[in-house]
């Protein structure tokens, strides 16, 4: 057995331990990239806010016009455990949000992996006026054009880094992918489709279709799932993510 020491900044251990840290906690924080006795203040107030994630303002005009025309929305969904969260956040909250939403999770030996040309003829079978995709899309180019070809609109919800060419969805969310500054990069395909939900919900208080609102809070303890399950790094954001999801499998439990 060999053991291997974290590296880590001792300008960050000397800015931890300045604030009140404890030495030996200040040198395991800083060894896990901490830098700051902020980033140790797990809050939702502290979370990223989500216009700064590109296109999310975008998706959430796109869903909200699907709501208010009634139109039928279709979950795309991955079938590992960062997908199958992020879908369960995408139909838990879009129904309470107003949406006529359902789920198609693909079989993998038959039909692979993202939106493939023969899983969007399976997904129009259904007849809906917008896919959305969530922890795949984001090399999906022939499947988004077969889409297009059949009068399907897409929203593509991804976190995994982009290809040579994106596809000509109407919207694409990825903090991946080209022009998004977005802080955190390592968001987990459930946590992007949490921050689209997020701004969706913006939007439709903007436009005050909003009877009452939800608490989408209430879905962190599958966000923490998710992003533990796909084993992304656990940057600030994503910690205070998880500390949120946590707090509530927590509470549940007593």
């Amino acid at each position: 057995m060999k053991i291997v020491e974290r590296l880590f900044s001792e300008a960050d251990r000397r800015a931890l331990v300045a604030a009140g840290v404890h030495p030996v906690l200040a040198r395991l924080y800083a060894a896990r990239r901490i830098r700051s006795a902020a980033e140790l203040r797990y809050e939702p107030a502290g979370l990223l806010p989500p216009p700064l994630l590109r296109n999310a303002g975008a998706a959430a005009a796109l869903l909200a016009d699907a709501i208010q025309a009634g139109k039928r929305l279709l979950i795309v969904a991955d079938y590992d455990a960062d997908g199958a969260t992020a879908c369960a956040v995408g139909i838990r909250a879009l129904r309470q949000l107003g949406a006529r939403v359902d789920y198609l999770v693909p079989d993998r030996f038959k039909l692979g992996y993202g939106l493939s040309p023969e899983l969007v003829d399976l997904a129009a079978e259904r007849s809906p006026d917008l896919l959305i995709t969530v922890d795949n899309g984001i090399a999906s180019v022939e499947g988004v054009a077969r889409a297009r070809s059949r009068g399907i609109a897409t929203l593509i919800t991804d976190h995994h880094l982009p290809g040579p060419a994106l596809p000509e969805a109407d919207c694409i969310v990825n903090p991946n992918q080209p022009g998004c500054e977005f802080p955190s990069k390592a968001l987990a395909g459930v946590g992007v489709m949490f921050y689209v939900m997020l701004a969706l919900r913006a939007e439709l208080r903007a436009r005050g279709h909003l009877a009452q609102e939800p608490n989408l809070g209430a879905l962190t303890d599958l966000v923490a799932l998710g992003t533990i399950a796909d084993v992304v790094p656990l940057d600030a954001n994503n910690r205070n993510l998880v500390a949120q999801g946590l707090k509530r499998l927590r509470a549940r439990r007593r």
